[in-house]
């Protein structure tokens, strides 16, 4: 039978007061005998010392009736089984008794030698009997003495007694110890009890009590830690419920695997875009669910070092063969350190991003063969035009040549830039990199813009420069970088006015800064600068404006060619773009 804690506790707790209990009996048995036999001894001395002095003098006279006489009533005394009076020999002289059968009789040889060399008193013992023996000696002469014989049975009886109300005292005190343990391990395993059961129907997800904290011992401590995990438990749980709706709502596809990528959760979304149920999905690898990305054997062979990756594009496998294109971003977790890593895979359906894509690239074609080359014809003949070849022109003709010139030319500036910004965004835009020297890169720049300014009535002042500077860029692109800075800082510059260029070196980067004295950057506008098609919508910029693809393209360029493009501006004072590129040593 097995005993629970309550059960060994009082078991314990009995076993140590009940052998406590006998201990002490057995103790308090010994110390009462101890002290009985004390007093019968006291009392057996001081009787034989009273008779022995009454019968000195007797003993000395010998007179035998008087010793009779006073040995015969201390025969009588209470306990006393025999007396005799012995003289100097040892020899018994009365026995109390008339008859005195003893009389001659030698007394024990012990006793003998003992009151022939010692005045004090003499106490033998067996089994049955106490024998005192007390000298008797007159002027230094041993005149004889006296020898009486006590029973034990008196001394028995009270042991026996004493022995049955100890026995009784010590099992009344072992039966409270006994109910004094019971209490004590109802106190003790009642919280505990509480806990279990508290415990139990935390585990069977049943509403869990608050435990009363009755004691500020150990056993109040696990109450109070208890009821402080309960808690925490019950925000883990509440915010775990809160996580499992979110997840549950997310449009994005959420797959958690372990660490050789068997699927331990999915949320809704990747359900409903791969047409498979959860717990068909569960337990699969994630290699059958996503495509390995290019160049890769699996999905988590994409991962870096730390177990993650971000922009990953491939596939999800839906029932029925489906490929549906997915952008993958992948996150390790790893509770302990040094335990394998589980992963969260998080895909977002890219499907309708790359229709727009395709959409747009079809766009880009169309533009390119059904825009460019007739736009180019339209720019020939209208260059034709403008050169007599339908004769001479009246002034109001060469005025609406000349408008429908520069229309056209800005019409293939927008084809153009259009043309540049889609190669970026798809990163089909080539670069062939050489080594080349910067100065000469913006002295043609300024150059190839000098016409466009001097239609606004602006020119260009190279102030400083770096001679024999060297970078390492495709110079075509950097060419076209810095023609589209120069021709914005031509069109927001005032008439008659200056464009400032300026080269130097600094930290191993170059740095070409184009100023303007215009009219600044409106600050609700500074954001946007880089942004493709952005067009400012103040009054004072709505006709200096390019095609709103210019500063997209060349941020877009710079960065491709290692660099950086930003600006400075103020208000009525003017902006200057900075390029800053890496210097080739």
């Amino acid at each position: 039978m097995r005993l629970g804690l309550k059960g060994r506790l009082v078991v314990f707790v009995s076993a140590f007061i009940i052998t406590f209990g006998v201990v002490l009996t057995a103790l308090s048995v010994r110390a009462q005998n101890e002290r009985l036999r004390h007093e019968l001894e006291d009392r057996g001395k001081l009787l034989t010392t009273v008779i022995a002095a009454n019968t000195t003098d007797a003993l000395a006279m010998l007179e035998v009736r008087e010793l009779r006489n006073i040995i015969s009533e201390a025969r009588d005394q209470e306990n006393v089984l025999d007396a005799v009076a012995f003289d100097e020999e040892g020899r018994v002289l009365t026995d109390g008794t008339v008859v005195n059968p003893r009389r001659h009789m030698l007394i024990s040889e012990a006793a003998f030698r003992h009151a022939s060399g010692s005045k004090s008193l003499l106490v033998e013992f067996d089994a049955d009997a106490m024998t005192v023996t007390k000298p008797l000696h007159l002027g230094g002469q041993v005149l004889g003495g006296v020898r009486l014989r006590y029973s034990l049975s008196g001394l028995a009886e009270d042991q026996a007694s004493l022995a049955r109300r100890t026995a009784t005292v010590g099992a009344i005190f072992a039966l409270l110890g006994v109910l004094a343990a019971a209490l004590l391990a109802e106190a003790v395993t009642r919280p505990l009890n509480e806990v279990i059961q508290a415990t139990r129907a935390l585990s069977e997800g049943k509403p869990v009590p608050r435990l009363a904290v009755r004691t500020a011992d150990e056993v109040g401590e696990l109450a109070e830690a208890f009821n402080e995990m309960t808690r925490k438990l019950r925000d883990t749980t509440v915010s775990r419920d809160y996580l499992d709706r979110v997840l549950e709502t997310m449009g994005e596809c959420l797959v958690v695997t372990g660490p050789d990528g068997t699927i331990t959760r999915v949320n809704s979304a990747v359900c409903n875009l791969s047409g498979v149920g959860e717990d068909e999905l569960l337990g699969q690898n994630c290699r059958d669910l996503f495509r390995a990305p290019h160049g890769h054997v699996s999905l988590l062979d994409a991962l870096g070092p730390d177990g993650s990756a971000q922009g990953l594009e491939t596939e999800l496998l839906a029932r029925g063969g489906e490929a549906v294109p997915v952008m993958i971003s992948v996150g390790a977790m790893e509770e302990n350190v040094g335990r394998n890593r589980s992963y969260v895979v998080a895909a977002a359906d890219i499907s309708e991003r790359l229709r727009h894509e395709q959409q747009k690239d079809e766009f880009v074609t169309m533009v390119h063969h059904e825009v460019r080359a007739p736009l180019t014809a339209v720019r020939g003949a209208i260059g034709l035009l403008e050169g007599g070849v339908a004769g001479e022109l009246g002034e109001r003709g060469q005025e609406l040549v000349k408008i429908a010139l520069r229309n056209s030319e800005r019409m293939g500036r927008l084809v153009n830039d259009i043309l540049a910004s889609r190669k970026l965004d798809s990163g089909r835009m080539e670069f062939h990199f050489e080594k080349v020297e910067m100065m000469p890169l913006i002295e043609q720049a300024i150059d190839s813009t000098s016409a466009y300014a001097a239609t606004h009535k602006v020119r260009f002042e190279l102030q400083e420069g770096v001679p024999g500077a060297m970078v390492r860029v495709d110079p075509d692109r950097m060419m076209q970088v810095l023609t589209n800075v120069l021709s914005n800082a031509v069109r927001f510059s005032p008439i008659d006015d200056v464009v400032t260029v300026q080269a130097s070196r600094s930290d191993r980067m170059l740095r070409v800064a184009v100023s303007d004295a215009g009219p600044g950057i409106p600050e609700d506008f500074r954001d946007h600068v880089f942004e493709a098609f952005a067009r400012g919508e103040h009054e004072d910029w709505r006709h200096r404006s390019g095609t709103g693809l210019g500063m997209s393209i060349s941020k877009g360029i710079i960065e491709e060619l290692g660099g950086t493009i930003t600006f400075e501006t103020e208000l009525g004072a003017g902006t200057t773009f900075l390029i800053d590129i890496p210097e080739s040593v």
